[in-house]
């Protein structure tokens, strides 16, 4: 009998879609995320656990948030549903489309401005956004960071810096993804050709 193998990736999701066993960059692990009858309009809280400890955070059901997320390899894949009758603003793209997707094709079918305000998208969250878990208060936080351990001791002593600059760049990091994410959601039907082939139809 086959077990499951259980892998871990890391990925940027919406509070709101925070599951049960991610691990955030505090190292924290999420245990619950609810919605209650008290929860301020357009929160989530999130209750968060480390060392045997809990506490409960409120955050913005459309913040970003860093995870570490096991999936196992052992899903079952649904059948393949006939999504012509979707909205093109609704749909989401198959599994063919994305293991095929010709981002080449895709940015040929964008007009100069598209094409332009994205490559403009792209680079602050090419070099804005890459940053957020860099920097931290402490060497100490630099040294057992996610994405700074493995550094070395010359660079890790470059990435100390004063909190306010730290959740200043956090800040701005998250706003760089939201943004590309924002801007690419309404040209999905242009990018996976969904348009052309209804208007050939």
């Amino acid at each position: 009998m086959l077990s499951p193998v259980t892998n871990t990736f890391r990925v940027r999701v919406p509070a709101r879609l925070l599951l049960k066993g991610d691990v955030i960059s505090s190292g924290e692990t999420v245990i619950a995320v609810e919605r209650g009858s008290r929860t301020p309009r357009g929160k989530v809280e999130v209750l968060l656990e480390k060392s045997g400890r809990r506490r409960l955070a409120l955050w913005g059901a459309g913040t970003t948030i860093n995870v570490q997320r096991e999936t196992s390899n052992m899903t079952t894949v649904p059948a393949t549903q006939d999504t012509s009758a979707i909205p093109l603003s609704d749909r989401l793209p198959t599994f063919d489309e994305l293991a095929t997707f010709d981002a080449g094709a895709a940015w040929d079918r964008l007009s100069p401005e598209q094409q332009r305000t994205i490559g403009m998208l792209a680079l602050r969250f090419g070099t804005v956004g890459q940053c957020e878990e860099f920097y931290h208060e402490t060497i100490e936080s630099v040294r057992k960071g996610f994405m700074s351990s493995h550094w070395t001791p010359q660079v890790q002593a470059t990435a100390v810096w004063p909190r306010l600059h730290v959740q200043l760049i956090a800040s701005a990091a998250q706003e760089a993804f939201q943004s590309l994410c924002d801007h690419f959601d309404p040209l999905w039907p242009e990018l996976f050709g969904w348009q052309a082939r209804d208007e050939v139809k």
